[in-house]
């Protein structure tokens, strides 16, 4: 007996959506190749005259399904707006005001207040960024993100009540969920993996009213085609590659993970394993590919966490929503009782996660192409859902093997050892940032009065010193002297006065290039603050180092870091690009406050190249 887990669709909705997501994903990918819109319209014009030449019982399984696919695509085609740009999705600013002024009635710590902001609105801005960094190699930064794990739990807490209230008219218990689940995702600004979570809630309890059950397949492709018809920017991007693979985890994979481990046991203990196994191996192969990285910790940490957050969540938002209904004069006598249960399991949370994150987070960076870690987890992830989808999951040596396998893959991409060096991004913030490569540190742009610049903590002991500005001088004399470094080397941009000084410090000067020009033999990475005067050095330093590196895997990258005041005109780089003499070769990368993207992952993974 076959167990009903098929990719494909089962209805012919389900087929017309299918349509959507092929003709987008196409559109998505060779966006760049020049007449891909004719192509796909003559590629569908091609395939429908070869359904119609081919005998019928070649196509007589798709022949009904077929026009809806070619329809689909036609229309997508005809009307999607393909020309969105991925932005950042924030929470709505009166959202954002009226939890600031709720938390600031509670009696919580500014600390735990920011936690609050970042869990209920789904926004890693909220945090703390020491926190914001610990979260993230401790696995359990998609807490503070917008994931479907919230309006799940949202969706679900109203339905509780909905069910208890409107006990005998269960439809308005799927209304009112469903609409206040509406605003939750309204507020948050549509961030991409609500939108998955909404998609799904609809569905479900909409199919539920009419006594119906949606085909999984028909469940993850009609919300695939759904937010590339209408949110094209969020397609396919990492947000949404991590939020699906996730779910395709959990209802294709789970179920052949029961099935082979402890099969008779139901407990929630195991439950809790199978599920956060089966996330944690489908989401590995997006993120080792995107961002190099992995939390082995984070499997664990998870484990123990998620089902907690669980509980926390619904207490937030049951205290907020008590607290904004007391008048003034009630809540600053009432706000500390009604904090109690939420500060307790917020307290036991942040306990917990320190505990837990202190004792071993085993976070991962390779420096390397981790294509092989990548195909294995595809490999790994196939091999489980044809287990189930055929129901070869009953033989206790097949079902001992894989475990084996499966338990094993972890620790040993784990233990897989890099065999080279790439650049490392160390510190960073407006005006500044500096890269450690093996035992160099590299110093970009202006040294900040206000900060404190010392040597970051490598594997390789720092021997040499390179910078650019003059205002790094007092940073670099310090440096020298008290971690006696010797080879130091200033790139000389504009003549200094402080020209003597350096060549007394035994500083070496190099002026005919600019910083990061050899960053390494692939890769490199100028810093330009927007100086009028040093236009004409930049663009000859970059058609010089572009025609001097012939490398087909050869990388450059042009980081600009204006003023606040010229961010309009650093936007402008990137529009005018080629009408400045810079060609496709060089990636320009705006820098804001913070890098929401490390630099490093820049440096190291071309496909975000």
């Amino acid at each position: 007996m076959r167990v009903n887990t098929k990719l494909l669709p089962n209805s012919n909705f389900g087929w017309f959506c299918f349509g959507i997501c092929v003709t987008a994903t196409t559109i998505k990918i060779g966006n760049k190749i020049p007449g891909i819109y004719a192509t796909l319209f003559l590629f569908q014009l091609l395939f429908f005259c070869l359904i119609i030449i081919l005998p019928p019982k070649l196509t007589k399984y798709f022949h009904h399904r077929i026009p809806w696919l070619i329809l689909a695509s036609f229309l997508f085609l005809l009307f999607a707006d393909t020309n969105q740009t991925l932005s950042q999705k924030l929470p709505k600013h009166f959202f954002r005001d009226f939890l600031k002024q709720e938390l600031s009635r509670s009696p919580l710590s500014p600390f735990e207040s920011r936690i609050v902001m970042g869990l209920v609105t789904g926004s890693t801005k909220e945090i703390p960024k020491d926190f914001k960094e610990l979260a993230k190699e401790s696995g359990i930064l998609h807490l503070f993100a917008a994931s479907g794990l919230h309006l799940g739990i949202f969706i679900g807490s109203i339905q509780f009540f909905g069910n208890l209230i409107f006990s005998k008219h269960r439809w308005l218990s799927i209304l009112l969920s469903l609409g206040f689940g509406f605003m939750y995702l309204y507020v948050l600004n549509f961030p991409v993996s609500f939108v998955r979570a909404y998609l799904f809630a609809f569905l479900t309890l909409v199919s539920s009213l009419f006594y119906r059950k949606i085909a999984v397949s028909d469940l993850l492709i009609i919300s695939s085609a759904t937010i590339a018809l209408f949110c094209y920017s969020d397609f396919l991007s990492i947000g949404f590659l991590l939020s699906f693979s996730a779910v395709f985890g959990i209802f294709y994979l789970k179920p052949s993970l029961d099935q082979m481990f402890f099969k008779s046991n139901k407990s929630f203990l195991k439950e809790n394993l199978t599920l956060t196994t089966v996330c944690s191996l489908c989401t590995f192969p997006v993120l080792v590919y995107f961002f190099h990285s992995y939390s082995f910790g984070g499997i664990w940490i998870n484990y123990c966490l998620v089902p907690l957050a669980g509980i926390l969540l619904p207490s937030l938002y049951l205290t907020l929503l008590l607290q904004s209904f007391l008048p003034s004069s009630l809540s600053l006598l009432l706000s500390d009782w009604i904090w109690i249960p939420a500060s307790y399991l917020l307290s036991l949370f942040l306990k917990l996660f320190q505990s837990l994150s202190n004792f071993e987070r085993a976070y991962k960076e390779w420096k390397i192409e981790t294509t092989p870690l990548f195909v294995i987890s595809l490999f790994l992830i196939l091999i489980l859902w044809a287990l189930h989808r055929y129901n070869l999951n009953h033989n206790k040596i097949t079902n001992r093997l894989i475990l084996s396998v499966l338990f094993l893959f972890f620790p040993f991409s784990f233990w897989h050892e890099d065999t080279g060096s790439q650049p490392i991004l160390t510190q960073s913030g407006k005006g500044y940032f500096t890269i450690t490569l093996e035992n160099k540190m590299y110093l970009y742009g202006i040294c900040p009065p206000h900060k404190r610049i010392s040597l970051p903590n490598s594997i390789h002991p720092i021997k040499q010193i390179l910078f650019e500005s003059e205002s790094c001088l007092q940073t670099v004399l310090r440096l020298q002297k008290k971690e006696k470094i010797k080879d130091v080397i200033f790139f000389e941009t504009q003549v200094s006065p402080f020209i003597r000084q350096f060549e007394n410090q035994g500083f070496k000067i190099q002026s005919s290039l600019r910083l990061g020009n050899d960053l390494t033999k692939d890769v490199t990475l100028f810093r330009f603050d927007g100086n009028p005067k040093e236009v004409n050095s930049l663009l000859r330093a970059l058609k010089g180092s572009e025609t001097f590196n012939s490398l087909q895997k050869w990388k450059g990258i042009l980081v600009l870091d204006f003023p606040p005041w010229k961010k309009k005109e650093a936007k402008e780089w990137i529009t005018y690009q080629k009408l400045l003499g810079i060609s496709n070769a060089w990636k320009i990368i705006i820098v804001e406050d913070q890098f929401e993207i490390s630099l490093f992952h820049y440096l190291t993974n071309p496909n975000l190249l």
